[in-house]
């Protein structure tokens, strides 16, 4: 399996869109890495994870081929992980020669926010197909399986995480939650299914959270319940992804600290294989 990062930033980017802060000031100079865009991954380059502002942009920068991309997981509704507006353009006159079908995946507030924001399709116009995500209940996507686990993140909606497995792999892209609720650790205790990459949340970087998001320190415990479950091991690959300013540390920073524990440290355009 591989797994692309294109955006690696909180809500906010980094820089912040009118921060002038001194990390955002000192990103905007430094370039390089220490710019991140709004969080999505994919999987392999079929698997689309959250559907950001800066999609487009991830097309024109780092190569992003949606024409490959015809099913989107959904963590939650929140405007740096999903933008519906961009479903409209499936449909013509904006795209040509796409009649495939773009199914997406994700809770009742992702649905009530495409139709809200999307105008209404007749049959013919309409490409796209929403599916409940329920957590819990495994999804057939090709030959993916895909559980969605619940996430420790907004109150007012059902926020998810998602386990993805193909063949013998498995990875777990955790984003956004805080420490993962009991109900997920029992999910994946009694799976038992080994989890070949983790990659957990560190908006916080420096500080602790857990109740909404994670810094380092968080994500650090979250490892060692996974492991104490036996889920993890020395043979994972354990990476730390989804940056605010807030958290204070540039990447070469987030490197250094992170590397302390083991983790790898996401930038947008990373690629790993596992």
């Amino acid at each position: 399996m591989k797994l692309t990062y294109y955006g690696t930033a909180a809500g906010e980017g980094w820089p912040g869109l009118f921060c002038n802060c001194n990390l955002c000031n000192m990103a905007r100079e430094l370039k390089g890495k220490n710019i991140r865009t709004r969080s999505q991954a994919l999987v392999n380059d079929d698997l689309l994870i959250d559907l950001t502002p800066d999609t487009n942009m991830h097309s024109l920068v780092y190569g992003l081929d949606l024409s490959k991309v015809d099913h989107l997981l959904v963590t939650h509704s929140h405007s740096d992980h999903f933008n519906p507006t961009d479903i409209e353009m499936l449909r013509e006159p904006y795209a040509h020669d796409r009649n495939n079908q773009f199914h997406i995946y994700g809770n009742d507030m992702v649905k009530e926010k495409i139709w809200r924001e999307v105008p209404r399709m007749s049959e013919e116009e309409t490409r796209f197909q929403i599916h409940k995500a329920e957590p819990f209940h495994p999804i057939k996507i090709k030959d993916y399986t895909v559980v969605p686990l619940l996430a420790n993140h907004a109150r007012t909606e059902e926020c998810l995480f998602y386990q993805v497995s193909q063949g013998d792999k498995t990875l777990l892209y955790a984003h956004d939650t805080g420490a993962f609720p009991e109900e997920s650790m029992n999910y994946l205790s009694e799976q038992r299914i080994h989890l070949d990459l983790v990659s957990f949340d560190c908006t916080a970087q420096s500080c602790e959270d857990g109740k909404y998001h994670m810094g380092l320190v968080d994500a650090v415990k979250e490892r060692q319940r996974l492991i104490d479950a036996g889920l993890g091991d020395d043979n994972t690959v354990w990476i730390v992804n989804h940056f605010s300013h807030n958290g204070l540390w540039l990447h070469d920073k987030m490197v250094e600290e992170a590397s302390k524990y083991n983790f790898l440290v996401s930038y947008d355009g990373m690629e790993i294989e596992f």
